[in-house]
């Protein structure tokens, strides 16, 4: 039974590329408008973009600081997209993988080692430095990343033996994309490759707030609402997804840099008219 004593709360930031990112930043800062701090978590947990808004978020950072440098496009940012034949091998994961995570994980791991990308390993670290505002762990921050060779998800967090930005640049390396990040004798990929946010990560907390930019469901593995819908048996959670003008803004590569000031002047927009059903769970 749920101890009605305890309030403690989490929040969950997802994967959804830079346009993920500067979408969670506009929403997180238009509820800090609306005097609804994020920041007061017990815990934060980033997967791939969220993984890098949670290192500003749980750092205490000035969120509307961060917003306004979205409304500036970051000349570190490289410009990239999916292409058909790497589609075509994210598909089969999921098909060949069904409901078993760590099978698709895997196979996202064998994607990353076979399909070559072309962004260098410095390139990539370039980018993801230019994205931190700090480099020292927060305490209160935990992020996502799969082990190539086993699918399996890790959570880390600034007990886990490695710096904050080889974590986040775990987090993020979407396969076939970014390269693989390698520390702790592991090949790591983007936690987000298998479920996009992994909410079901704050499941033991009473308050949730979830921002999922990429809350489509792949496979069968369960997607952000499913898993919502589960966690809310237990637990208040408040789930915040792209609404048409949002989706519209963010466009259809949400690796593409050029659409991060108006993907953050949406992700504002959207947080201010989410503020009033936030604050019923955050207060």
């Amino acid at each position: 039974m749920q101890n009605i004593n305890k309030k403690t709360r989490a929040v969950v930031l997802g994967g959804g590329g830079v346009t993920g990112i500067a979408w969670e930043i506009g929403i997180i800062a238009a509820l800090l408008q609306e005097r609804i701090n994020l920041a007061d978590a017990d815990v934060i947990i980033g997967t791939s973009a969220g993984s890098f808004v949670g290192s500003s978020l749980a750092s205490s950072y000035n969120m509307r600081k961060l917003y306004e440098s979205q409304l500036i496009q970051n000349a570190s940012e490289v410009n990239v997209s999916v292409s058909s034949e790497l589609m075509m091998l994210w598909t089969q994961a999921f098909q060949y993988g069904k409901d078993n995570k760590k099978e698709i994980g895997k196979m996202f791991g064998d994607i990353a080692k076979k399909y070559p990308t072309k962004v260098s390993i410095e390139e990539r670290k370039l980018v993801v430095e230019s994205r931190l505002i700090t480099t020292i762990w927060p305490s209160t921050l935990k992020v996502t990343a799969i082990d190539a060779k086993t699918g399996n998800l890790h959570v880390l967090d600034k007990n886990s033996g490695t710096t904050l930005i080889n974590a986040v640049n775990a987090s993020g390396a979407v396969s076939g994309l970014w390269p693989l990040v390698n520390f702790n004798g592991i090949d790591w990929i983007d936690g987000g490759m298998v479920s996009s946010t992994n909410a079901h990560l704050a499941d033991s907390y009473d308050k949730v707030v979830i921002l999922s930019p990429m809350p489509q469901k792949y496979g069968l593995v369960p997607s952000v609402e499913e898993d919502v819908a589960e966690m809310q048996k237990s637990s208040s959670v408040s789930l915040i997804v792209p609404n048409k003008d949002s989706i519209l803004a963010i466009g259809k590569n949400p690796y593409d840099p050029t659409h991060t000031a108006a993907s953050a002047k949406a992700g504002f927009n959207q947080g201010i008219k989410e503020a009033e059903a936030i604050y019923e769970i955050w207060a």
